[in-house]
């Protein structure tokens, strides 16, 4: 420790906490089999679809709006894309997508406008998950 002018003296370094920055939805991140998940609803929501020996794919890239110029030829505006949790298939084809939850506070505006124009361009219903952790079974509900 160092002792300073006025007497005061530094503290030890395991005293110094700094803020940590966290989910801003308090989620925490796992890994199950070697896949990384948002949340652990999120996780529990990929066992539950292993469970059911579904098709799946886990955070397929879906392009919504293709990139573009606009009135100057280097200036180029980025591809949206939308990046559901789950995309599942029947016989190769992309039957449904599903975002999972962890409640209500977490489907935000951008993200309904993101589901909304990808269930426009690609004719599949988004299906909103959401974990009752008392119960620990899923609710969904169709966008």
């Amino acid at each position: 420790m160092t002792n300073y002018p006025t007497g005061v003296q530094e503290p030890p370094k395991s005293a110094i906490k700094l803020p940590r920055k966290g989910n801003k939805f308090n989620a925490h991140k796992m890994s199950i089999d070697g896949h990384q998940f948002d949340s652990k609803a999120e996780g529990a929501y990929y066992l539950h679809l292993k469970n059911l020996k579904l098709d799946f794919k886990i955070h397929e890239k879906f392009e919504i709006q293709p990139a573009f110029y606009l009135d100057n030829p280097h200036k180029r505006e980025s591809a949206c894309t939308y990046k559901p949790d789950f995309s599942i298939y029947e016989d190769g084809e992309l039957i449904s997508v599903v975002d999972v939850k962890g409640n209500r506070a977490t489907l935000t505006e951008a993200s309904r406008l993101r589901m909304k124009i990808f269930m426009s361009k690609y004719k599949v219903p988004v299906v909103i998950a959401t974990l009752d952790y008392r119960t620990g079974i899923f609710q969904e509900r169709v966008k």
